[in-house]
């Protein structure tokens, strides 16, 4: 379908106060897939599966008739929105929110890692939209607080992304609990034949919407990431600034003291940089903007909410400082480099525990871009200093070349010596002789750019593949995203009591994966709250823990059905 400009918000019927909100968002006419998604969604015509791709505004495609359709509070949600991770869910929920026009609908999101009660509270007080995580949706329903029974409105979010990460069994799970009357609405960026056979199995029959509109340029961005201590992100930067030709980019912070912290410290290296977030008002940030179109400054650091509307040209690198929370971000950050056929480059500072996000995201991009997230180590300082050499030559060679040129179109054939520039030369040749007096030059203008000992020390991670089993890996995606307990790893003997099962763990502490990553993966593979994994012993390469035997039963046939996953064995006997 063929995105009709003729079409606008106000043409699908929606109620002023939701106009109003979109146009507080500055949204000024829908995207391809909002025009084919919302006036279905906002219809009683059954089932859909919506085809789009990532970065096409497919959350207000289902957001907005959600707002539009419950406008009534009433005692159990009438929505429900599954994500696979955390992040997500977060932000479906203040996008859900910005976009409607009154304090109903109430949405609640639920997910592992943060407190239960909270979310227990949430539900009980009403809220009419639930948004979270597979692990934590069931957990709550299995305490009885979540009640589907009223549900019209089933809404499945990245769905391939849920197949990939092994959450399709517990979508399953959900979904047969649910009214058997909702509407179910199944969002992804490709269609594995698994997710159609769920379709088929528990849905039926099912249109599908399909975003056919011709996608916009796709970026010449080679995407890379590096792994590396948190402390260690400020020098990578320095060096890939200094290893490049001309350095023009943007740096993407999770948070606005982050943006400031990080522009901070890279204005006391002396780099051209200044933050943008949401604190600056009107007139600074365009200030600010204005200043770096005209490249006085060379390095903006902004967040991602203030990066919006932002559309500078020629922009050499983006840099994820912080790695984004979901691939739609990313797609988005990554996009304003490697335009109109240039070439630009991405660049995510990746912390080691952060590996099973980098790897998860990798796939996504090989899916929907066609290329991988490769892995690059930090430039080597003598890698640098051949590079400010072979740029300094250049500059001064083309130097020399210009003005060779003014001086042999000059009317005046005794120009030259008349010069200051030239009469400065011959004084200091005659005076310290030639090589002297070009190497005190030199050192005059590019002492501190040839000087190696601006740069420190920075810790290198053992290389490894993004895919497979890598020896950096420590958790999924989703990982962490259980309930546990801040520290399991208990000294003692390893418990193995009657209905429990001690099992075995393929990552350990060189890894870099802690007890809490531990707990996350077999609360994760065997669909449990984290209060039942107990007595996690680390080692150097693999770890140990106890869980009840049917969750244990089920952990291991999750990691078998995944090749990437790390191993979950019963633990050897003579061991344990």
């Amino acid at each position: 379908m063929t995105l009709d400009n003729s079409v606008t918000f106000s043409s699908f019927g929606l109620s002023e106060p939701v106009l109003a909100a979109l146009e507080r968002k500055g949204f000024s006419a829908p995207s391809s897939i909002q025009t084919i998604a919302i006036p279905r969604l906002l219809s009683d015509e059954g089932h859909v599966i919506v085809k789009a791709r990532t970065g096409t505004g497919k959350t207000a495609a289902f957001g907005i008739p959600l707002v539009e359709r419950i406008t009534e509070t009433g005692k159990k949600p009438r929505a429900l929105i599954l994500t696979p991770t955390r992040e997500l869910a977060i932000q479906i929920t203040r996008e859900i929110r910005s976009l409607a026009g009154s304090p109903v609908p109430r949405i609640c999101t639920v997910y592992g890692g943060a407190s239960i009660r909270t979310q227990i509270k949430e539900l009980r007080d009403g809220v009419e939209i639930v948004a979270g995580t597979p692990g934590r949706v069931m957990d709550l329903m299995e305490r009885k607080v979540l009640d589907l029974s009223a549900i019209e409105w089933f809404i499945l979010d990245e769905a391939d992304e849920m197949l990939d990460m092994g959450f399709l069994d517990d979508v399953e799970k959900i979904l047969s609990e649910t009214n058997p009357g909702r509407r179910v609405a199944l969002f992804s960026a490709t269609m594995p034949e698994a997710i159609l056979k769920i379709v088929r199995q528990h849905i039926g029959k099912t249109d599908i919407l399909e975003d056919t509109a011709p996608a916009d340029e796709t970026p010449l961005t080679e995407q890379y990431f590096m792994v590396l201590r948190k402390e260690d992100k400020l020098e990578a930067l320095r060096r890939i600034a200094d290893s490049s030709d001309e350095f023009y980019g943007l740096v993407f912070c999770a948070t606005k003291a982050g943006a400031d912290e990080a522009a901070r410290r890279l204005l006391d290296a002396g780099y051209a940089a200044e933050a943008i977030h949401g604190d600056l008002s009107q007139e600074a940030r365009e200030r600010t903007l204005r200043r770096f179109r005209s490249r006085l400054t060379t390095m903006l650091v902004a967040t991602d909410v203030a990066a919006r509307g932002i559309d500078i040209e020629r922009l050499t690198h983006v840099i994820n400082w912080d790695l984004p929370n979901d691939r739609e971000t990313y797609v988005h950050r990554i996009g304003r480099t490697g335009r109109a056929g240039r070439k630009g480059m991405a660049v995510t500072f990746v912390i080691p525990s952060e590996m099973g996000r980098i790897t998860h995201l990798s796939r996504s991009m090989e899916r929907t871009l066609g290329s991988s997230i490769k892995r690059l180590g930090v430039p080597k300082v003598e890698d640098i200093m051949a590079a400010g050499r072979k740029r300094i030559i250049t500059s001064v060679c083309a130097a020399a070349e210009e003005q060779q040129i003014a001086e042999s179109s000059a009317d005046n054939p005794d120009r030259e010596d008349k010069q200051p520039a030239a009469e400065l030369a011959r004084e200091l040749i005659e005076t310290l002789g030639p090589e002297k007096a070009v190497q005190a030059l030199v050192n005059l203008s590019y002492g501190d750019t040839l000087d190696p000992s601006r740069y420190r020390t920075v810790s290198e991670f053992a290389e490894g593949p993004v895919h497979g089993r890598d020896r950096d890996y420590t958790r999924r995606w989703e990982g962490s995203q259980g309930s546990g307990p801040r520290d399991r790893n208990r000294r003692g003997p390893p418990v193995s009591k009657h209905g429990q099962s001690r099992v075995y763990v393929g990552v350990g502490r060189r890894h870099g994966a802690s007890a809490r990553d531990v707990a996350g993966l077999l609360m994760r593979a065997g669909g449990i709250p984290g209060k039942m994994v107990d007595a996690i012993e680390m080692k150097d390469f693999c770890a140990f823990a106890t869980m009840p035997e049917d969750a244990a039963k089920r952990a291991y046939s999750f990691a078998r059905r995944d090749p990437e996953h790390p191993a979950i064995k019963p633990a050897s006997p003579e061991k344990h």
